[in-house]
């Protein structure tokens, strides 16, 4: 009796399935798309993230400036960073064999990173930054 029922079950749910699939109709491809997808950028946008994620991560640049100020202080971190755009970067400090990250600590790598952005002609106000330790939840 149970296979019965998944076997009713199933053809049910298949058959709403094809009735929802007719009832929305697809869009012909022949027509052309009028509006780009909001999540495509141009080949200029494209080239210029590029450049910019190159400038981050190349020998010699920001994170590379970065990392031997953090070591200098004494810090042994890690850095997970998402960048959508030159104008938005989101970076995620997190600390190692630290248990919970104090105010001073967060105040003082923060200092890090303005004054190399300041010094890197970076915009401050791209960059969203959030410390935290391997220990938090």
């Amino acid at each position: 009796m149970r296979k019965w029922n998944r076997l009713i079950g199933s053809v049910g749910f298949f058959l709403l399935m094809l009735v929802a699939l007719f009832m929305y109709p697809q869009q012909s491809g022949s027509e052309k798309e009028t509006s780009k997808h909001p999540l495509q950028i141009s080949a200029e946008e494209e080239q210029a993230l590029y450049d910019f994620q190159e400038y981050l991560y190349t020998d010699g640049g920001f994170f590379e400036q970065v990392g031997i100020e953090m070591e200098k202080a004494g810090y042994d971190y890690s850095i997970a960073a998402m960048i959508y755009s030159s104008n938005d970067i989101k970076l995620n400090i997190i600390l190692e064999n630290i248990k919970e990250v104090t105010e001073h600590q967060q105040q003082e790598i923060l200092q890090i990173f303005n004054d190399m952005m300041i010094k890197n002609h970076i915009e401050q106000q791209a960059f969203t930054i959030q410390v935290s330790s391997t220990n938090s939840p």
